[in-house]
């Protein structure tokens, strides 16, 4: 599965974390470091293993299993809050 930003979503730097603003859901959200740290990563287009690849790198101690499950359930949130589209699906409604 390729992820992508959704485009409509408005992020903010907030110290070590992001704000991320749903103009169409007119929703806050508060991304942790990790968080913030795939939605970085997400400004191109890739797969759950590539962010977890990636985060892996970034931080020492993280096992590639336990990024891979990190992932999976930060992107799957992230889907569900509309803040991130699986590439080839239809776009969330407007």
């Amino acid at each position: 599965m390729t992820l992508r930003r959704n485009a409509k979503i408005e992020a903010a730097p907030l110290k070590d974390e992001l704000l991320l603003f749903n103009p169409a859901t007119n929703k806050f959200f508060v991304m942790n470091a990790s968080a913030a740290f795939l939605w970085e990563r997400l400004g191109q287009p890739m797969s759950q293993e590539a962010l977890a690849d990636a985060m892996c790198a970034a931080f020492s101690g993280l096992g590639s299993e336990q990024a891979l499950a990190d992932v999976g359930k930060t992107v799957k949130t992230m889907i569900e809050l509309e803040l991130l589209i699986e590439e080839g699906a239809s776009a969330p409604a407007a």
